[in-house]
């Protein structure tokens, strides 16, 4: 019997994983990630000081370095740390919510596939494993992250946009831009999109001869811009982010470096540009001293630094998150850092050699369901191009976000940034299950 609904043993099996991990992280102790301390501290300073700063609040007004921990993490999720008491202790409430936030985001996009391909027990058996081999998903659902509330997020603004192609009605329109401008004070790597946002405001006000969504359009850019003021009134310096210019400095350039010249070199040109930055007079300079130095590397070697950004781009979907596993699962932190730095350095076959057969089998084993869930989602992209309109559009929308997020994250590609946009990965993914596991069900009900 095919059934447009969920059977209630997916719920369970997924419900029942979710629980396990959360039990595991507050038992272990396994919440707290390297970037945790700075959202808790960030929301401490917001209660105690009324100040975004992301480290432990200074006896005197921070200078050269330290002013970056003013603007080195947006506002949204250390002030839902705050708001869920998760700021001090061990935050019970904001990892449930997450969680909750997690079924939901899957139930979603299962619910979607139910209804689409009127799938039978069989095909709901090749599903669990599309959706259950991405174990990223459950780590940072039980991680003190923003990466769950971001791809809620950024769901919410993939079904509004969906919604929209269905129906053209404006408040739709609303919801897209609302959920960017939650999502860019989330993660600073959707602020670019803000200024996108404006140009397809433009263009849908033009061909749907309707000037409020001109006037919508805008409103991303508006709020960034206006950030940014606010930043420049408390470091001096008109940004956004400072974790731009450290991504810049730490991985876009001194990758190149290290590509070029070798790991000795690489350590010796940033140390060499951030005692020159940290002499300056001010956070301004300081911040122009690297993007000069910077740039100045990528525009040097673009050939190095495209080859460098396309690794990334790879690793992004296919990263089997050991990292992420080793820091969940309370084990030794992998040396020589991730799969990305390995293949850098050219040690990844070393690295690989060293590691526990059980680990290394489990790693194999992510590996190649990510590998099997691109070649999916391409077939589900396909697909999807043959059945309803909203469909036929909607997953162009899904792709570019896709895209979007791989390419500005560029050399720093891991599974940790595809969590964000897994949803979407996995629509694509379930649409593209071979036709012999869909079979007529599949079809039909693609054009429901």
């Amino acid at each position: 019997m095919r059934s447009p609904r969920v059977p209630s043993w997916v719920w369970a099996v997924v419900a029942g994983l979710h629980a396990l991990a959360l039990g595991g992280a507050l038992y272990l102790g396994s919440w707290n990630f390297p970037d945790t301390d700075r959202y808790r501290q960030a929301a401490q300073n917001i209660r105690l000081h009324g100040e975004l700063y992301a480290r432990p609040w200074p006896a005197q007004a921070p200078a050269g370095q330290a002013v970056q921990e003013f603007t080195i993490r947006p506002p949204g999720y250390p002030l839902v740390v705050l708001g869920s008491g998760g700021a001090v202790g061990e935050p019970v409430t904001l990892l449930v919510v997450q969680n909750v936030l997690s079924l939901l985001n899957i139930g979603l996009v299962l619910l979607w596939w139910a209804r689409w391909a009127r799938p039978s027990a069989k095909e709901w058996a090749m599903a669990m494993v599309v959706c259950l081999t991405f174990p990223a998903q459950l780590i940072y659902a039980n991680a003190v992250m923003s990466e769950l509330l971001l791809q809620t997020t950024l769901l919410v603004m993939l079904l509004a946009a969906l919604l929209y192609i269905r129906r053209s009605r404006t408040s739709y329109a609303a919801g897209v831009v609302v959920a960017l401008v939650v999502a860019l004070l989330i993660k600073p790597v959707f602020y670019p999109l803000a200024f996108a946002m404006g140009g397809v405001g433009a263009v849908l006000a033009w061909r749907r001869r309707k000037p409020g969504l001109a006037v919508l359009g805008v409103v991303p850019a508006v709020v960034v811009g206006l950030y940014m003021g606010w930043n420049e009134q408390r470091t001096g310096f008109f940004h956004f982010s400072s974790i731009t210019d450290i991504n810049l400095l730490h991985y876009n350039a001194a990758g190149v470096v290290r590509q070029v010249q070798g790991a000795e070199a690489e350590e010796k040109w940033v140390a060499g540009v951030l005692r020159e930055a940290n002499a300056q007079r001010d956070f301004a300079s300081r911040q122009r001293v690297i993007q000069l130095r910077a740039k100045a590397v990528l525009w040097a070697h673009p050939v190095v630094y495209a080859r460098q950004h396309a690794l990334g781009m790879a690793t992004f979907f296919v990263d089997p998150g050991r990292f992420d596993l080793s820091q969940f699962l309370q084990l030794a932190p992998p040396a020589g850092g991730g799969l990305l730095a390995q293949v850098r350095n050219g040690g990844l076959w070393r690295a690989i050699a060293g590691l526990p057969v059980g680990l290394l089998s489990w790693l194999g084993l992510i590996f190649l369901a990510n590998a099997g869930r691109v070649w999916l989602a391409w077939q589900g992209f396909r697909r999807l191009g043959r059945t309803a309109p909203v469909w036929r559009y909607g997953r162009w929308v899904a792709l570019a976000l896709l895209l979007y997020v791989a390419g500005l994250t560029g050399p720093l590609g891991a599974a940790r940034f595809l969590v964000p946009v897994w949803p979407p990965l996995l629509a694509l993914a379930l649409a593209g299950l071979p036709r012999r596991v869909i079979g007529l069900g599949g079809e039909g009900g693609a054009n429901a």
